[in-house]
């Protein structure tokens, strides 16, 4: 992780809880931008950090993030240092203001 940039690769990536959308997929934040990849470097979805929700719940398994973009929910399976860094990413871009 570099300053608010985060990339991580390998991952599985769910739209919702039960669909998979890939198991080797990467989650890129550069500049304001968080974007989903396929592990071919597709675009799975992208949104602007101001639309974008990331949590760890407490229900879910160790390492799993929610992601919300703009409405549209995805779960991505990372190591738990890992989700820790994506959220705080995520979270410190919202509270630069």
């Amino acid at each position: 992780m570099n300053g608010h940039n985060f990339e991580a690769d390998g991952l599985a990536i769910r739209r919702g809880w039960w669909r998979t959308r890939t198991r080797a997929g990467r989650l890129r934040i550069r500049g304001a931008r968080l974007t989903l990849l396929t592990s071919h470097g597709v675009e799975i979805d992208s949104e602007v950090l101001p639309r974008v929700r990331a949590t760890e719940p407490w229900y879910a398994p160790a390492g799993f993030v929610r992601l919300a973009l703009a409405g549209r929910t995805y779960w991505v399976r990372l190591s738990t240092q890992q989700a820790r860094w994506a959220v705080e990413a995520v979270t410190s871009w919202h509270h630069q203001g």
